[in-house]
């Protein structure tokens, strides 16, 4: 199962990777906010590489070098033609990664309050 879970993650980094460095991306995603999807996408990216590293990789780094990708991607752009840098898409990349992280602080919170509350019945 754990193999499954990091698969995931990097199919995922693929595949943003891909669209992040087409030089025209699917005229479908230039209907929706560019910076909302920006924000939406590193967010699923966060929550994604959680699943595939829940405990091995500290939330710092998983921030750190999932913003770090987001600046790589962005000065790759400058020299894809049809792109550019934007430091704006990296703030939304940024949102969508610490919006990713309340959601697994929440969401762990949640799960543990839940498993005690079991626990405690049986």
């Amino acid at each position: 199962m754990k193999p499954l879970r990091i698969l995931q993650f990097w199919l995922f980094l693929l595949f943003c990777s891909y669209l992040s460095l087409t030089p025209a991306p699917p005229t479908v995603m230039l209907s929706f906010s560019d910076k909302l999807l920006h924000s939406v996408g590193y967010m699923a990216l966060y929550l994604s590489c959680s699943v595939a590293y829940p405990l091995s990789i500290l939330t710092i780094r998983k921030l750190t070098l999932l913003l770090g990708y987001s600046i790589m991607i962005e000065v790759f752009q400058h020299f894809i033609p049809n792109r550019g840098f934007s430091l704006l898409d990296i703030l939304a990349n940024a949102s969508g990664l610490i919006l990713g992280l309340i959601l697994v602080v929440g969401l762990t919170h949640r799960i543990e309050g839940i498993a005690r509350k079991v626990k405690g019945q049986s």
